[in-house]
Order: structure tokens, then sequence, then C-alpha cells
């Protein structure tokens, strides 16, 4: 935009210029060879920034490096790069390397020649750290068997000989991802590209637990995945008409299919082993065609249409390791699993008038389980044989319309209204179909040259076609008069209002409040009733052209409702929750030394507190509240020692505290029949400090 200008100024001062002629051409004999733009900046050359130096990191903490790579406590390398070339002849590259350092390390390079090609390699490392304390009797974690040693199974946890065999496990996963792709043109109007991406996960993750009948273990899942990815694609590009046509495809493999399992308790029924089964490998493809065509300056017309294919043909388990158990045998080999989509977009809009403009849109999504039904015999947790169960290939169907118009009735005043309609199929759920309609508007106000407003309002109802029934494959039962909350009806409603003041030049507040209301009138059993409510507010301030501040605030308050029923008749219990999160934001910076020294700081404080009641007529006491803090610090500097050369200075601390009653003082052997890793609600206080080198060149 920047260059657009100067050279528009640099065309207007040629037209006045004395040597110009009137129709703007340069007459002959003018040299103009040594006319010059001196503001007008053309990228030639490689040029970039290298950064170089250390941090440090004060405590070990998988909550707080969760993502960051910052979870071990010493010292670590800082490295990143921000390079690019430009040739006259068009030729280029980028290459941008962060966090070199670290196992958030990332590499993504891209070069070609502008108008004819361009290659792309892109490398990523994505660590997640899990919990810290994690541990186990089990050995062999991170594999697909589990044992016990020699003499531990007992009838409770507390007589379980823990104290000589638990030993810690790490819980993370890390993620690590090579990409390449190329694209080129091979005429003015086409275009054609394909990218390839291989990723591999690897780690150990914390599965609910394997149970024998009332008793259960945490177990730890071994994650060694590889996924396979292709793109390719071929697009052409009118005048009027574009047209794409793809390829996506996906290929998932896991290394391990199933996780074994001691049994850490003393055998009831003959059950010594438990096999669970991990993600199997899968593959899906699609092909998909999009268009877009303008039928004028004011009408333009959209299309794209996708179908795909899902497989899965994993051999099966054994029904049971339990070799006393008599079971029938299993109706094949393989489920061989399959599912068809189909999705499909229209969209057209049009500016009526300068003043309105009306669009249109309509989504279509199905996807159809085609994997062959058959009777399985069920085994509860390797001790009883139970009734035969079918598999129950779920399908659905989805169409929604979107219709809206947009009105400009001024300069200060514009408005929208629209409604939205939603209907889902399904195949083998309690409802067949239900159908959902909301209707909308939006409307923007500049009152006055110093407050914006803005008012958005809308109400939706959902509402199922013929009866609620329990699916009849289900076992056990379900109690009839149970309402599923993605299929009950319900009537929503929404609202939300923003006002932003200027209040003088260099200050400026915005205030905003936003709700969402839900009741499930209808539902006796069930969620009933939930709301959000969230209140928002930010201000801007430039104190001096050197000293600038913002803030900003926030709290939400979630609630809901809902009612259940021991005796599998009506309600005879209801339940409620509220959550409250509170966040405030203020962040400065500050010019300290003009083209020398600048300083700033971001600090930020979150905290959620979740209340649990149940009212089932006794007088039991209510659950304690479950508590989150974090406070976090961030202090920084760039110091100019040279022209190209400067140094960069920063600081952070965070304190995070949480109260969880569900899993604090809970050991491995605190509760009889389960036998947990300990756990422990995650805490932590953790300084951060980096000093690097910047070379500009």
């Amino acid at each position: 935009m920047k260059t657009s200008n100067q050279l528009l100024l640099l065309g207007m001062l040629s037209a006045l210029s004395p040597a110009a002629a009137a129709d703007g051409t340069i007459p002959a004999g003018v040299d103009i060879s040594k006319w010059k733009c001196e503001s007008c900046k053309f990228e030639k050359g490689t040029s970039g920034t290298v950064d170089v130096g250390a941090g440090s990191v004060s405590d070990k903490s998988a909550e707080f490096g969760q993502y960051n790579g910052l979870y071990e406590k010493g010292g670590y390398f800082i490295g990143d790069a921000d390079v690019r070339s430009r040739g006259e002849d068009g030729a280029y590259w980028n290459l941008n390397a962060s966090n070199l350092g670290l196992d958030t390390r990332s590499v993504d390079a891209e070069g070609g020649k502008q108008g004819s090609y361009k290659l792309r390699l892109k490398y990523d490392e994505t660590p997640h750290r899990i919990w810290d304390g994690a541990q186990t009797p089990f050995s062999g974690a991170g594999g697909a068997s589990l044992t016990l040693p020699a003499g531990f199974a007992a009838g409770t946890t507390g007589a379980m000989p823990l104290a000589g065999a638990m030993q810690s496990v790490d819980l993370y996963t890390q993620r690590n991802q090579l990409g390449v792709g190329a694209s080129w043109v091979r005429s003015k109007e086409w275009e054609y590209g394909i990218n390839v991406r291989h990723e591999t996960r690897e780690g150990n993750i914390l599965r609910t637990g394997g149970a024998f009948f009332v008793n259960t273990a945490q177990l730890v899942d071994p994650v060694d995945y590889v996924t396979d990815q292709v793109d390719a694609s071929a697009s052409y590009s009118g005048k009027k008409f574009q047209l794409k046509l793809a390829y996506y495809g996906s290929k998932f493999s896991n290394g391990n299919h199933s996780l074994t399992w001691q049994d850490p308790y003393t055998p009831v029924n003959g059950e010594t082993m438990g096999q669970l089964a991990l993600p199997p490998d899968n593959q899906f493809h699609q092909i998909q065609a999009s268009g877009g065509y303008q039928f004028g300056d004011k009408t333009r017309g959209s299309a794209d249409i996708a179908f795909g294919r899902m497989t899965q043909n994993d051999n099966f388990l054994p029904s049971t390791l339990n070799a006393t158990l008599a079971v029938p045998g299993l109706p094949g080999s393989s489920l061989n699993a399959r599912a068809a989509t189909l999705d499909a977009n229209l969209k057209l809009s049009s500016a009526v008038t300068d003043k309105l403009r009306l669009s249109a849109a309509y989504v279509y999504s199905d996807r159809d389980n085609q994997t062959s039904q058959a009777a399985y015999p069920s085994v509860a947790t390797d001790m009883f044989v139970g009734t035969a169960r079918t598999n129950l290939p779920y399908s659905y169907t989805q169409d929604k319309l979107k219709l809206s118009a947009d009105y400009r009735a001024s300069a200060r005043l514009r408005g929208s209204v629209g409604a939205d309609f939603d209907t889902h199929k399904r195949s083998y759920q309690d409802v067949d179909k239900t159908s959902e309609d909301t209707l909308w508007g939006k409307l923007s106000s500049r009152v006055t040259d110093k407050i914006d407003l803005t008012l958005k309002l809308a109400q939706g109802e959902r509402r199922f076609s013929g009866t609620y029934q329990v699916v009849p494959e289900i076992t056990p039962p379900e109690n009839p008069l149970l309402r599923r909350f993605n299929m009950a009806n319900r009537t929503r409603e929404t609202a939300g209002l923003r006002a932003d003041f200027a209040l003088m030049e260099n200050v400026n507040f915005g205030l905003g409040v936003d709700s969402s209301d839900d009741k499930y009138s209808d539902s006796s059993i069930g969620l009933t009733s939930a709301r959000d409510l969230s209140y928002n507010g930010d201000l801007t301030v430039a104190f001096s052209a050197r000293t600038s501040m913002h803030l900003f605030a926030n709290r939400q308050e979630i609630k809901s409702k809902q009612a259940g029923s021991q005796a599998f008749s009506s309600p005879d219990w209801f339940g409620e929750t509220k959550d409250t999160i509170d966040f405030f934001g203020l962040g400065l910076k500050y010019v300290a030394i003009p083209d020398k020294l600048d300083i700033g700081a971001d600090y930020g404080y979150t905290a959620s507190r979740s209340e649990i009641s149940v009212n089932n007529g006794a007088s039991d006491p209510s659950f304690p509240n479950i508590t989150t803090k974090l406070n976090s610090v961030k202090l920084y500097a760039t110091y100019r020692m040279k022209e190209n050369m400067s140094l960069l200075a920063g600081y952070w601390y965070e304190r995070y505290d949480t109260r969880d009653w569900m899993s604090e003082g809970v050991g491995p052997a605190t509760i009889p029949n389960v036998l947990t890793m300990g756990l422990q609600s995650p805490q932590y206080k953790v300084n951060v400090v980096r000093l690097a080198l910047r070379y500009k060149f």
C-alpha cells in the first residue's frame, strides 16, 4: 500500500514537470535515466536477522512447559533466524528458523521464481508435557505389555506391596512433522501444486483405567503413531471463472495395536490378564472440486463438492484372555469398516444496490457408514460372558441453509438480518431427525464521531420430529425419560452489546457484554438449562510518542442445571454447576532512549472457580470448589548497540495454583479398589530469563 502511494506521487510529480507533455508522455530528447524516487524501496539482495543467546529456567514443570519446551530446569540455547533474498529476475527465497535450542524448534523454507514456481520445506517439533510425578507399579510403560512383580496381586490396594514396586513414568507426547511442497504456473490461468507431510508422534499418555469388575487401575498407553498426508491440486483462474480440482489422502499407522496388562488384584473368576485395543490403522481419501463465477460487477457465486472414503481393517483382538470362559467365536477376523462422505457448499452474494447486499449459502454433509453388521460376543471385564451385541453403523445427513441481508442506511448506520435453517438426520439414534431454525440481527451505529455501538440478537429453536425413543439395540437399556442435550428440544437466545469510545485522540475505551441462554423445557432427565454470560472491557492510552499502555479485563459465568434418576424412573436428584472465569491483562511500552532503548512489560491474571451442588434429598455435604489461579509477568528490553546489532533481554515469571478435590490427597492406595498413579493438582512457580544478540544484515 505504501509503495503504491509512492508510485502515484511520483506519477503526479512527473505529470506536473515542465518536461512532460500534456498527455503525460515524455518528449523526445529528455533524459530520464537519472530520475529517482528517493523514498521508494525495492528490496534486492539478501537481508534478515539472526538471534543467538542463552536462557535459563528456574524449575521443572510439565504444566508450565506443556507446549513451549521450557519444562526442564536449567539453561537452554536461543537460536532464531529470519532471512530473505530477492533477485532482479524474480527469483527469491525465505528462511525462518525459531526455537532451535528447544524441542519446539521449527524451520520453514520457501524459494522459487515469482510467477513461475515455488518450493517449500517445513519441519517442526511440538512437545506436549502432560503431568509431573506419575508413578506406577507396572513395568514396560511405553510398550504394549505392562507387567507386575511376582506376588504383587492383592485383594485391595492397601494390601499391595507398593512401597518397593512404584516407579516414575513420564507422561508426554512428542510430535515431529516434515513437509515438502511445490507449486508451479504453466500458463497465465493454470497453477498446479502438491504438498506431502510425514508426521510421527511418540510418548506415553494416561488411560482412565483398565477394569476387572469393580476393581480398576490407571494405565499408561504407548504412543507410536505415524501419519502420512498428501495434497495435490490444479487451479484455473480466469477473468470471471475460477476452478480448483484437488485430492487429499491420509494414512494413519499405530506401532501398537493393543495394550495388555496384568491384573493387580486377586483373581475372582480366573482373570489374570487384560487387553484393550489402541487406535487402529486407518485411511482417508477425498476428491474435491470447487469453483466460482463472477456473474457481473455485483453478483458472485461459488460452489464446492467433495467425495471421501474412510477405511479401517485391523484384525480383531480376542474377546478375552481369560481361558476359563467359554466365549463364542467372533463373526470374522476384522471389521472391514468403511464409510463414505459427501460434502457440498453453494454460495451466492449480490450487491442489489449500493446500500443493499443479499447472500445465500447452502451446506450439505453426508456420512454413510457402510460397515456390515454382525452379532459379537460380549465379555464383561474379562470375568463374565454376556449377551451378544450387534454393532451399530451410525450415519448422518445435515442440510443447512443460511440467508442474510446487509443494509447500509447511512454513513453512520448499518444493519444485518439473517435466518439459518439446520436439519440433522441420524441413524441408530434416539431421534431420527432434528430441525433448528435461527433468526438473527446485527445493528452497527456511529452515534457520534467518538462513539460506536454494535448490537447483536439471535433466537433459535430446535425440535425433533416424531417421538423420542431409546435405541432398542443399546444394552443395558437407558431411561426412556432421558433427553440427550444435542438432540433434545431446545430454545436458545443470544445477545451482545459492544460500545467503543474515542475519549480523546490518544485514548480509546471499549465495553462489551455477551449472553447465551439455553432452555430444555421438555427434558425431565438430562440437561435442563444452560447459561453463558460474559463482560469485557479494554483501554488503550498513548501517553506520548514514547509511552503507551493497553489494558483489558473479562469475566465469564457459565451455569447449567441437570436432573437424573437413581431409580430408573422419574427425577430424584438435581445437579447444578457454576463456573466463573476472570481475566485481567496489562501491557506497557516505553521508549526509554529514542532509537536506542525500548522497554516493556506485560501482566496477566486468570482465576477460575467451579462450584458443584447436588440435591438428592439427603443431607450430604456439598462438593468443595475447584479453583485455579495464574499470575504471569513478562519484562523485555531491546538495546540497539549499533545500527545492525541489538541486545535483547527478557524475564518471565509465572505462578500457577489449582485446587481439585478429585485428585488432592489421593495416592496410589487411597481408594481400596482403584490403583492410581498418585497424580496431584499441578502447582508451580517458574522464572525464565533470556539474553540474546540480534544481528541485522
